[in-house]
């Protein structure tokens, strides 16, 4: 009987961890900006000085028509320090149902660029 329970018990449990999974993230393709224009990297800036909390911010290399990649530089080291472990803070660009998106890399937090146009990267 105990082996019944044990088994009864295990099969329980695989089916309460596999209606528990979340539902998988929401993905858009590769994208980049359509322009650099001031007005869109007006828009960009806004919405990352938004998701980071801080402003103002340095971007790192790179040109966001080109690729899908945008780094967010760390803020310098303070008057005492001489080096600093900080890391940038990577964002992807993305289109979702038409719309440009940027995808934190480190949170996966969401956050669409109203008034910005991008295109497939590639």
């Amino acid at each position: 009987m105990n082996r019944v329970r044990a088994c009864a018990a295990i099969l329980g449990f695989a089916v309460f961890a596999g209606c528990c999974q979340s539902a998988p993230a929401q993905e858009g393709s590769p994208a980049v900006l359509a322009s650099a224009d001031e007005a869109t990297m007006e828009r960009l800036t806004a919405a990352l000085v938004k998701e980071m909390g801080r402003s103002p911010l340095q971007f790192g290399p790179g040109d966001p028509t080109r690729s899908p990649t945008i780094s967010v530089l760390p803020l310098p080291p303070g008057p005492l320090e001489d080096r600093s472990l900080a890391k940038p803070t990577i964002f992807r660009l993305e289109i979702e149902g038409g719309a440009c998106v940027l995808v934190r890399e480190d949170t996966g937090a969401r956050i669409a660029l109203e008034g910005v146009e991008c295109r497939a990267a590639g």
